[in-house]
């Protein structure tokens, strides 16, 4: 075989292996969704996404989601363990079999996105419950206020004859 037609197969052999290493990179990052969790007091928390720990001490957290199933995401925001407050976004209605029969296909295909604003995109907003977010709070306060104190009356080293 000459070596012009040599240099060709290698270049074109090269520009297909080229083209479809891109072309499997822009398939994966096209069904791909960022949502934005934020809560509505905007202060920071740990959010959970269908029971796992996404975003940590943080008052916004953005996740990646894949749009090839639908939108259907349950989200927990906690501080100290406690569950201050959850949402369930996406599309949690479930269709009867009445509404299964007069579904286009192009429900289907909408309902794998999440909702997004105009402006904003995807972004869940997690209801916080005041009540229980003023009773960890002040508990966090009791702990820090007693907490020098009540190490020191425990310590080991403590004596009677220091007072």
């Amino acid at each position: 075989m000459r070596p012009a037609k040599l240099s060709i197969l290698a270049l074109l052999a090269f520009c297909a292996l080229l083209h479809t290493g891109c072309a499997s990179v822009f398939f994966s990052t096209v069904n791909i969704q960022p949502v934005t969790i934020v809560a509505d007091d905007d202060d920071e928390y740990d959010f959970y996404v269908n029971g796992v720990l996404k975003c940590e001490n943080t008052s916004e957290c953005t996740v990646y989601r894949s749009t090839y199933g639908r939108c259907k995401m349950s989200i927990e925001a906690s501080r100290d363990g406690v569950i201050l407050g959850s949402e369930k976004y996406g599309y949690w209605h479930e269709p009867s079999f009445i509404e299964q029969m007069f579904r286009d296909k192009d429900d289907d295909e909408k309902e794998k996105k999440c909702p997004e604003g105009f402006f904003s995109g995807a972004q869940a907003v997690v209801r916080i419950d005041p009540e229980i977010k003023a009773r960890v709070s002040a508990a966090r306060e009791k702990a820090w206020r007693e907490g020098p104190n009540a190490s020191w009356e425990k310590s080991p080293l403590s004596s009677s004859s220091a007072e």
